[in-house]
């Protein structure tokens, strides 16, 4: 198309009238006199988002493309714009800023027009308002199903995402499961060597053999309580949870884990005090299960707490709302804490708070390493009982050390089947 040549108001005014026909001859007269031919380069920005606006355009020649500003790197489409369709009006009528940006998409001819003319024109001619109200109207639903098609498409490569991401996740998931069930065999062979070589007469004579199988011993040992770990989260992440109830009792519980924990209690100092626990009634529950629950937590506890810290476990029964008459163990240290980020996060799996140290060789020794399983493991385990748990804390500090808390409430009505399939 070429480009029109305006060499009199008179042609300005007979390119306007078909865009804006049903306007008075004076109120064209009107617009066609304020009207100033502009010209710009391909890619110059004629009007910017935010930007006050007081002139309204009308496309010559050329198109401009009309783009929303998402952020600082991204901007959305909006539409393109050519010979006879105009813009800008938007902020006129608001008086206001621009609510987009609009680029010449090639070299571009523009008629401009001033606020005030357009105004006066607009405010004798009600008919004029209301074609431009249905036009924005129409171009609000243009750009709706744009976005709603967009929208679409998104959620289509977000199911994608989704689902190969959920493959992965399995993958990952059961490659765990297999290599720690194939190692943990002989990791127990081991295991029952070292105890056997560690027991054998010969062997408690030399004091250097005692120290070298007593090394290997507890290396089995502990890569045999990682196995285990992993095993218990797959199978809470995939198989699910049977839980095989018995009348359970927590005091005899905690003795289990009071015995497993003596060592390291005493040479870091900590002192684990117990109240209340004997006068919690029986609960029906897999006890193996629930000493985990209890190991897990006291063994959190013991990790993040500093040599000659202290270490409390409450239980107390409680009246929970949708659960009914529950058994409530707290275990409580005077440890680093937690940060108000990680509250929610610190039950996810492999997950651990603040810095620890990757290279040690026990996970009692303080912020000593692991693999970050055992709240998860805690968390599935309550949940596989009907219960709950959860943690507080003032927040992270190493040095004031404002401790935190774990919750445990678990309903003396089961009130889910024994068998749980989990979230995964």
């Amino acid at each position: 198309m070429d480009s029109p040549s305006f060499s009199s108001q008179l042609e300005i005014k007979e390119f306007l009238r078909p865009i804006l026909f049903g306007l008075a001859e004076e109120d064209l007269d009107t617009l066609a006199e304020a009207a100033v031919v502009c010209t710009f380069p391909a890619g110059a920005v004629i009007c910017r988002e935010g930007e006050v606006g007081e002139e309204i355009y009308f496309v010559v020649d050329g198109h401009v493309e009309i783009v929303k500003q998402m952020d600082e790197d991204t901007e959305h489409y909006l539409h393109r714009a050519g010979p006879g369709e105009y813009f800008g009006e938007i902020a006129i009528l608001q008086e206001g800023p621009r609510v987009a940006t609009v680029r010449a998409a090639g070299p571009v001819t523009l008629l401009e027009i001033g606020q005030e003319p357009f105004l006066a024109v607009l405010g004798r001619s009600p008919a004029l308002g209301i074609r431009i109200l249905v036009r924005m109207t129409g171009r609000l639903r243009d750009s709706d199903q744009q976005a709603i098609e967009e929208l679409r498409r998104a959620n289509i490569e977000l199911i994608r995402a989704l689902r190969q991401l959920e493959q992965l996740d399995q993958t990952k998931t059961d490659f765990i499961r297999v290599s720690a069930h194939e190692l943990r065999t002989p990791v127990a062979a081991l295991l029952g060597y070292a105890q056997m070589m560690h027991d054998n007469a010969l062997i408690q004579e030399n004091a250097e053999l005692r120290t070298l199988v007593g090394g290997v011993r507890a290396g089995a040992e502990r890569l045999h309580r990682l196995f285990n770990s992993i095993l218990d989260l797959s199978r809470l992440m995939t198989d699910g949870v049977t839980v095989r109830r018995s009348p359970v009792s927590l005091p005899v519980v905690f003795q289990g884990v009071e015995s497993d924990f003596e060592q390291a209690l005493k040479e870091r100092n900590l002192r684990l005090e117990v109240k209340g626990l004997k006068k919690l009634p029986f609960y029906a529950g897999d006890p193996d299960m629930l000493f985990k629950v209890m190991y897990h937590l006291v063994n959190n506890a013991i990790k993040y707490t500093p040599n000659g810290g202290r270490i409390t476990v409450t239980g107390r029964m409680a009246e929970v709302p949708e659960m009914g008459q529950c058994i409530e163990v707290a275990v409580e240290d005077t440890g680093i804490g937690i940060a108000p980020g990680d509250i929610a996060l610190i039950f996810e799996k492999f997950y651990r708070t603040g810095e620890v140290a990757l290279h040690s060789s026990g996970t009692t020794i303080f912020k000593g390493g692991g693999p970050g399983l055992g709240l998860a493991i805690a968390k599935g385990i309550v949940e596989a009982h009907g219960g709950r748990i959860w943690a507080e804390s003032p927040g992270y500090d190493e040095e004031a050390c404002p401790g935190s808390r774990f919750v445990v409430q678990l309903p003396l009505e089961a009130q889910v089947e024994s068998a749980i399939q989990p979230k995964v």
